[in-house]
């Protein structure tokens, strides 16, 4: 592998990583957070942030970076097939690819949308499902950014 394909493997491999650490939180500790509050202050908190998200350019980087970078990498694993790298760097970016942003366009931003679209004053019944349904998908994006830093640093190896 080249300097310039090892950067970028690397590069791929912190991002994913640090995505899913940054999905870590929201699978621990920050529902536990939200669950000290009533419902429609936790409704309300938790919609302040899915208004947020979206603005932090860091954040859009590190959930979206990966996917970019890993269908790059992909492309070029497959274009210059070597082996157990070539199918780690294949692996790790088809995980971030579909655990992270997949799950997040089709699973997470829907979801988001109909939170966005309650009243927390009339709709807070509704935050304990709602809750219970988007951490189970934020799950998977936690797991697949971990995953996809992992296989990415192994074809470096």
């Amino acid at each position: 592998m080249s300097t310039l394909w090892t950067v970028l493997t690397a590069l791929t491999a912190v991002l994913a990583a640090a995505a899913g650490g940054a999905f870590l939180t929201f699978s621990t500790f920050v529902p536990a957070g939200l669950d000290r509050l009533p419902a429609r202050e936790a409704m309300a908190a938790m919609q302040g942030v899915n208004v947020a998200a979206p603005r932090s350019a860091s954040f859009m980087v590190l959930l979206f970076g990966p996917a970019v970078l890993g269908v790059v990498l992909a492309v070029q694993a497959v274009l210059s097939w070597q082996g157990t790298s070539s199918a780690l760097l294949l692996a790790g970016a088809l995980v971030h690819v579909v655990g992270v942003a997949g799950t997040t366009v089709v699973f997470s931003v829907p979801r988001n949308d109909r939170l966005a679209a309650m009243d927390p004053d009339q709709d807070a019944g509704a935050w304990a499902g709602w809750r219970r349904s988007w951490v189970a998908g934020n799950h998977v994006r936690t797991v697949s950014g971990l995953l996809a830093g992992a296989l990415l640093l192994a074809a470096l190896l």
